[in-house]
């Protein structure tokens, strides 16, 4: 039975992976209007470091393949409430199931911006595919240095293959802890077998 445990708790954590990283992700993505609504939504990420509060945002917020795409972020000391002003580090990567994920062209300096607050890192990126996506921030806290990836969907992804490989590795899981049990009942009772 434990080694059946192991495999499904090695599954499991397959399929978590950074789930152990320092900065937490608070919430999921979601749509956000300005205050001149109507207008296309764009999507705001927040995350959070030890000292500091990440607000992620990209407009439009459901973008299409080759449409150009506005990237924001603003950094805040949580301890004072001043802004963070030094420059970043940003990496943007294909997500994908399984596999590594695939980096997509060169590293981005991230600088914050010119105007009367100069607090916000702005950038512009167009992505050729409907994809999901990933715009990894290098973030220095405390000494050390976090990878914060936040999440970007491009046009209408395909899922299929994510929930076919989840549902596929969950089959698996269960047949082979339902073989190493029939295996451990013939060997604790082998007049079972005869008959």
């Amino acid at each position: 039975m434990r080694v059946a445990g192991l495999i499904v708790a090695c599954a499991l954590l397959l399929g978590l992976p950074g789930a152990a990283a320092a900065h937490h992700i608070l919430g999921l993505p979601h749509y956000k209007y300005s205050k001149d609504y109507p207008q296309i939504p764009f999507v705001e990420i927040m995350a959070r470091t030890r000292h500091h509060e990440l607000t992620f945002t990209y407009f439009p917020g459901t973008p299409e393949p080759g449409q150009r795409v506005r990237f924001k972020l603003y950094v805040k000391d949580m301890r004072d409430g001043k802004p963070f002003r030094k420059p970043l580090a940003a990496q943007v990567v294909q997500r994908r199931f399984i596999r590594d994920n695939l980096p997509l062209g060169e590293r981005l300096t991230l600088r914050t911006g010119v105007g009367p607050e100069a607090n916000d890192y702005k950038f512009f990126l167009t992505f050729p595919n409907a994809e999901a996506y990933e715009v990894q921030v290098t973030f220095p806290e405390g000494g050390a240095v976090e990878v914060i990836p936040f999440a970007v969907t491009i046009g209408q992804t395909d899922d299929r293959p994510l929930l076919l490989g989840a549902a596929g590795t969950l089959a698996l899981a269960v047949v082979i802890v339902a073989l190493i049990n029939r295996r451990r009942r013939r060997e604790k009772d082998p007049e079972e077998t005869t008959s």
